[in-house]
């Protein structure tokens, strides 16, 4: 049985799964997203988001801390990846993520 669930999700559903399955650049279903993230954890698996930067195309960092924000508040995940290009990215990473808790 698996133990952990790795989904793809964000606020607005950039390169989330779409109805059938396949990647997409807009439109992915959040609502159904966060409802298998709901499923999934009561069923005592964790919960790991990815994409959460829209695979990179959030430019806007209000929009990397709402995506971030959203995973944990919203969604309820329990932990996140998230891709860097400079050290400067990391330092905001964990900005946005204590931000999430305040």
């Amino acid at each position: 049985m698996a133990q952990i669930a790795m989904i793809r999700m964000n606020h607005n559903g950039t390169r989330m799964d779409g109805p059938d399955g396949m990647d997409y650049e807009t439109g992915g279903n959040v609502a159904e997203v966060v409802s298998h993230v709901k499923q999934v954890k009561s069923e005592g698996m964790g919960v790991i988001s990815m994409k959460l930067a829209g695979d990179g195309t959030f430019t806007q960092r209000d929009d990397r801390q709402k995506a971030v924000r959203f995973a944990f508040q919203n969604a309820g995940v329990d932990c996140v990846t998230i891709g860097f290009k400079s050290p400067q990215e990391v330092d905001e990473a964990f900005d946005n993520i204590n931000l999430a808790y305040t």
